[in-house]
């Protein structure tokens, strides 16, 4: 065998070698950086399942918070409603002997009108509580509940109230409110459309629920079919309609 060919073989050889010694070390930081990669995927999998449980406990606190208050609630309106009952039956029974007492008859009254009014206030409040509850998925959003129509002066005046009632997490809601109504004309029978009713004061500026109330005009030529609740507040529109028999 020449020299030459010996020193070609010798070469060859050293190449192999070299391959793989680059291989190996190649391997060998593959597998450095696979076991880094899947240690802290394997990390960030486990701390976010924690704070994924995390906020699971709060919110079932914070659910179970809003149902007791809401049970409390319900207690206290149980009681105060049992109350004004009592206070009732006894003016009931005195109304001839008020008859010469006014004082007497004022007072009871002024009671009565407090307990009616400390009832409300609760309602709203187990209302609101109840909402949260039904509207937990979603934010920032607006309800209009518990709305009071009612015709005085042959129907030429309409007394309105209602509740809007907020999840907006304490903050607070601006907006403005306006009604419609579609009907007829007595005259003619002539139907008409979302006729704009006219409201002295309809800016809205409130935290967690507001009770609207108030009354309109309605002309004396005119019958109502539907009325309609516009709200609108932080770029939304929010709507309820009522249908009178």
């Amino acid at each position: 065998m020449s020299k030459k060919k010996i020193e070609q073989n010798s070469i060859v050889i050293t190449d192999k070698k070299k391959i793989r010694q680059k291989l190996f070390i190649f391997s060998i930081i593959f597998l450095i950086i696979s076991f880094i990669i899947i240690f802290y995927s394997n990390n960030f999998i486990i701390q976010n399942s924690k704070n994924l449980h995390e906020k699971n406990i709060n919110l079932i606190s914070k659910i179970e918070n809003l149902k007791n208050k809401i049970s409390k609630k319900e207690k206290i309106i149980e009681e105060l409603t049992k109350s004004n009952k009592e206070i009732n039956s006894i003016f009931n029974r005195y109304t001839d002997a008020i008859k010469f007492k006014v004082a007497t008859s004022e007072e009871i009254r002024d009671e009565l009108f407090k307990k009616d009014e400390e009832i409300l206030s609760l309602n709203r409040e187990l209302n609101y509580y109840k909402f949260l509850i039904n509207s937990k998925d979603r934010k920032n959003i607006l309800s209009i509940e518990n709305v009071k129509l009612n015709f005085k002066d042959d129907k030429t005046i309409l007394h309105y109230s209602f509740l809007l009632l907020s999840n907006s997490n304490n903050k607070k809601v601006k907006g403005s409110f306006n009604l419609f109504y579609d009907g007829n004309y007595i005259k003619n029978n002539k139907s008409f459309n979302k006729k704009k009713m006219k409201i002295s004061n309809n800016k809205i500026d409130f935290k967690n629920y507001l009770q609207l109330s108030g009354k309109i005009i309605v002309p004396d030529d005119q019958n109502i079919s539907n009325l309609y609740i516009d709200v609108k507040c932080n770029g939304k529109l929010y709507n309820y309609v009522h249908k009178f028999n």
